[in-house]
């Protein structure tokens, strides 16, 4: 939505202006939205409300939902919900997965890959696991009657092998809300949120006529339940701008002018995870389209809505559930810096600092607590213990250098030491730090930096749940994460020892980490470090057991989910939601923190060095030629540094005749000198280097 001035490309297209048409080829009839004759048709894409009101949600309670929709996971505690995304503005809305070369560009991490073939599979050289292809907004442009076109990147999409098509990445975000007297919903507590979700955009309806299976969608205004004027497809000026034929193309994908795209509530990732605390009211849907301001339109403030909903599978009005109190920085708090607690939403709070907001921001280090008013009644959270850290400085160890030259620096730290200049502009990291060539005393500064993090262990915590016995056959526990975080180890129990192999695939199998543990019998802890993404239906997958008869596993007693409030939901396994699987109290490491120490000066001196011996290897490496010569002749030397090396002439009575600045490099040196000016003679050619002189006999004839 962002008028982004930087295009990277104008292609131009050869038009034909026969017909009065406004087609992506012809704009001759084409209407701009303030009239001119000249601009670009930007598209506006709104948020429905009728999409979610008209039968667009489910609700779902926390146990015995069951799994409604195959490959989808257990229902319990999700809020189903539809979304329909109209496009009212005068151009359409057009992603390319290809540039005008038919080449594909892909984010590997922190690379970005250029010009890769249009079709074929891709690996990140890098080694990423999960590649993103970067997408480019086609936006059309009238010239008068001429149609041409901008291309800009904007977002990324990721190609699901499940569905066989892309979907665009952070198209979407559906909140549960509770609402206050704010009149704008994207400020209202927020009390449970949904994935964001990757749209395959595509012509899926047009906005039609009275009576029409979408008529009511498309609205001149959705932000507002229950408001806004029906527009249907007589009401665009560019109707079908965009031809109506987008689809899940894995080249071109889209909404045409007064088109919707519907997205329903039976398709993969298309709810709300309620949180289990949570009790039944009168509560919101919030739908918000392209929060993170990627595309270009005509209008960025219409792209929500908001949708009553009365929640009635949860607790009963009234039960107690006890407040959640989260950080955005875990639990640690740097020296002088502070931290943010938000609590469980509601619709007034209490904090034991006497603050009334639902996030407060904390300077100090001590125990937290909230009363929070909802639809629960009013409840008491347990306390949130914040700590105090202060990390210890490096010691440091300086360097000198003689005249010039390059220094290496030194550092011993307890977590990752970075270094800076004088200036206090990062210059580099690691235990040392080597200078760049200096001819004065200089200063640096060098930092440490600790790494902090909460570790928690989700249930179950043993095999205790109930019946079970071993097995070897591959399957797996299937899970939702709601942060980034790292599944540090498992527990299990195997039959004898042996070894098995861990994987954590994506929803459809594909595997983004993997490690062959051997486990001795009995119960063991098995190290995994598995970095977990934000995503749904993730797998953690026991296969190759070779431990006798295999690893235990619980049959007719699992009790999905098992909760990790804000960090993830264990919601089934692979035979079936009775079962549960092999890895049990799983440690999580999450919401890593730094904190960083005073900085440190340690200083790169340069001296005269006073007393220093002669450098033999230097003086022996010392080759003036030719000699005799006509003036203009090569100075040759090694040296084992950088740096400057004075060149200087005296004639027979001393007299200074000629200098120089010779600019020197680790390693074998040569230079041409040019005295051809002065009388035939002979003279004394001296170089200064580390304060000696080291002189050669010269003749000029």
């Amino acid at each position: 939505m962002r008028k982004l001035l930087l295009f990277f490309g104008l292609l131009m297209l050869s038009q034909s202006n026969l017909y009065g048409q406004c087609t992506t080829t012809n704009a001759t009839s084409c209407v701009c939205e303030d009239g001119t004759a000249n601009c670009l048709l930007l598209p506006d894409i709104t948020a429905s409300w009728k999409g979610i009101s008209n039968n667009g949600y489910i609700e779902y309670p926390q146990t015995g939902a069951g799994t409604n929709y195959a490959g989808q996971g257990p229902d319990d505690g999700r809020l189903r919900v539809s979304g329909s995304t109209p496009n009212i503005g005068h151009g359409s809305f057009t992603v390319r997965g290809q540039d005008a070369n038919g080449n594909r560009t892909f984010l590997c991490g922190n690379d970005t890959v250029f010009n890769v073939p249009a079709s074929g599979a891709f690996t990140c050289p890098n080694g990423y696991q999960n590649p993103k292809q970067l997408i480019t907004q086609r936006i059309y442009k009238k010239d008068g009657n001429a149609m041409t076109y901008v291309d800009q990147y904007a977002g990324s999409v990721t190609y699901h092998p499940s569905h066989g098509h892309n979907h665009v990445d952070d198209w979407a975000v559906m909140t549960l809300r509770i609402p206050t007297s704010d009149p704008n919903p994207l400020s209202w507590p927020i009390v449970g949120t949904g994935a964001k979700i990757g749209f395959c955009l595509m012509d899926y309806g047009q906005c039609g006529s009275a009576g029409s299976t979408y008529d009511g969608h498309c609205r001149d205004d959705n932000t507002v339940y229950l408001g806004g004027n029906t527009l249907h497809n007589v009401d665009f000026p560019n109707w079908n701008l965009g031809g109506g034929n987008y689809n899940c193309s894995v080249i071109e994908q889209g909404i045409s002018s007064g088109w919707t795209d519907v997205y329903g509530k039976h398709l993969d990732g298309m709810w709300i995870n309620v949180p289990p605390n949570t009790c039944n009211g009168d509560y919101y849907i919030v739908l918000e389209v392209d929060k993170n301001n990627i595309f270009l339109e005509e209008n960025d403030n219409n792209n929500f809505t908001a949708v009553p909903v009365t929640l009635t599978m949860q607790h009963p009005a009234g039960t107690p559930q006890a407040p959640i109190i989260s950080s955005n920085n875990s639990n640690n708090l740097c020296e002088g810096q502070t931290i943010t607690l938000t609590a469980t939403a509601g619709t007034s709070f209490l904090w034991s600092t006497g603050d009334t907001t639902q996030s407060i921001t904390v300077s100090q280090a001590g125990s937290y607590t909230c009363e929070v008013t909802n639809f629960c009644g009013t409840n008491t959270s347990n306390p949130f213990i914040v700590n105090n850290v202060i990390p210890n400085p490096p010691s440091t160890i300086g360097d000198t250098v003689c005249f010039s030259g390059i220094a290496q620096l030194s550092a011993n730290a307890s977590g990752n030491v970075t270094w800076y200049d004088e200036n206090g502009l990062y210059v580099g990291t690691g235990s040392t730090f080597t200078t760049p060539t200096i001819s004065a005393s200089t200063t640096y500064f060098v930092q440490n930096t600790d790494t902090y993090a909460d570790t928690s262990n989700a249930e179950p915590f043993t095999n205790g749940i109930g019946g079970g016995g071993y097995v070897n056959s591959e399957q797996y526990e299937v899970f939702n994460s709601y942060i980034n975080s790292t599944l540090s180890s498992v527990l299990v129990y195997a039959q004898s020892a042996g070894s098995v192999t861990i994987q954590l695939q994506d929803e459809t199998g594909g595997v983004l980490a993997t490690t062959t543990a051997t486990v001795p019998a009995g119960s063991s802890r098995v190290n995994l470090n598995f970095a977990i993404p934000i995503d749904s239906n993730l797998r953690l997958v026991g296969k190759n057991i070779t431990t006798g008869t295999g690893l235990y596993r619980n049959n007719n007693s699992g009790t999905y989910p098992y909760d990790m409030t804000g960090v993830l939901s264990i919601v089934g396994a692979s035979a079936g939601a009775s079962y549960y699987y092999y890895f049990y109290d799983w440690e999580i490491l999450r919401q890593n923190s730094t904190c960083s120490s005073e900085l440190v000066p340690v200083t790169a001196v340069v001296s005269t060095c006073a007393g220093l011996a002669e450098n033999t290897p230097f003086k022996n490496s010392i080759k003036v030629a030719p000699n005799p010569s006509n003036g203009q002749f090569n100075v040759q030397f090694q040296t084992g540094y950088s740096g400057e090396i004075y060149a200087e002439m005296y004639n027979l009575v001393g007299e200074k005749v000629y200098t120089t600045n010779l600019n020197h490099h680790e390693g074998m040196n040569s230079f041409s000198v040019n005295t051809s000016n002065l009388s035939k003679g002979v003279y004394m050619f001296t170089l200064v280097f580390e304060g000696k002189n080291y002189t050669s006999r010269l003749i000029i004839n």
